[in-house]
């Protein structure tokens, strides 16, 4: 019955909340890729700024919690009627997301300012910051609209 509740919570959701799934996507992803190539920084001079501030484990561990969050956020959101704080929860994610994908952003700007990293990686990451603020502004806007319902 609670897996048939959080399916209906989920799918119901879903459509409204699709750029909040898609942002699960980069975090899994580089969670996977970080642990399956522990070298992976060692690799291109993108990534210069980011191992000067943490090895792959750690990114990895950050990215995972990211990714833990909004998988957590996006699950309880819809699930449990009556539960305001759903939007809160989002939006708490979102936030940890726009933190995380910021601080990419910036070390591949500095890679690519300071040591011959590709501007390619700025463009991309920060994209998804640009995602992430707007997931905060759309997650705001429900706690509104649940406050004024209230």
């Amino acid at each position: 019955m609670i897996i048939l509740r959080v399916y209906r919570g989920v799918a119901d959701h879903f459509p409204i909340r699709v750029s909040e799934w898609i942002m699960v996507w980069p975090a899994i992803g580089l969670w996977f890729g970080l642990q399956l190539d522990p070298v992976m920084f060692a690799k291109s001079s993108s990534f210069a700024f980011l191992a000067a501030w943490g090895d792959e484990s750690t990114w990895a561990s950050i990215v995972g919690l990211c990714a833990v969050c909004r998988l957590a956020a996006l699950t309880i959101n819809g699930t449990f009627k009556g539960f305001v704080f759903s939007p809160h929860i989002r939006a708490a994610a979102s936030l940890i997301g726009v933190a995380i994908w910021s601080q990419v952003s910036l070390g591949f700007l500095m890679a690519f300012l300071v040591s011959g990293g590709a501007i390619s990686g700025v463009i991309a990451w920060s994209t998804f910051v640009i995602a992430e603020l707007w997931n905060v502004v759309r997650s705001w806007d429900d706690v509104g609209k649940n406050a004024a319902g209230r």
